[in-house]
């Protein structure tokens, strides 16, 4: 995967959002935004050129890098849990 860092942010995440429920409005409750966005991931590394192997090893380090910015968060929540949460910061992908 690559090694350089994303960029995260609030306004990021609410114009992916916004674009998916413009394909289907249904895509404003964020669990569903989530199935597109997963259904994305799968379509994408299905039509990369690697190996068939390679691919399922990106998909198992995408999975754990899911859960490790679920847990940033989550753990920032918990510092703070009276102010409202918008999603910012740096995440580097690591090399499972």
């Amino acid at each position: 995967m690559s090694d350089e860092t994303l960029q995260l942010s609030g306004e990021l995440i609410q114009k992916v959002q916004g674009v998916l429920a413009e394909a289907d409005p249904r895509a404003q409750q964020p669990l569903v935004a989530v199935q597109y966005l997963s259904a994305i991931t799968g379509f994408l590394l299905a039509q990369m050129p690697e190996s068939v192997d390679e691919r399922k090893d990106y998909l198992k380090q995408l999975a754990a890098f899911t859960e490790s910015v679920f847990d940033d968060v989550e753990g920032q929540k918990q510092q703070q849990p009276a102010a409202p949460q918008e999603a910012s910061g740096v995440w580097r992908p690591g090399d499972d």
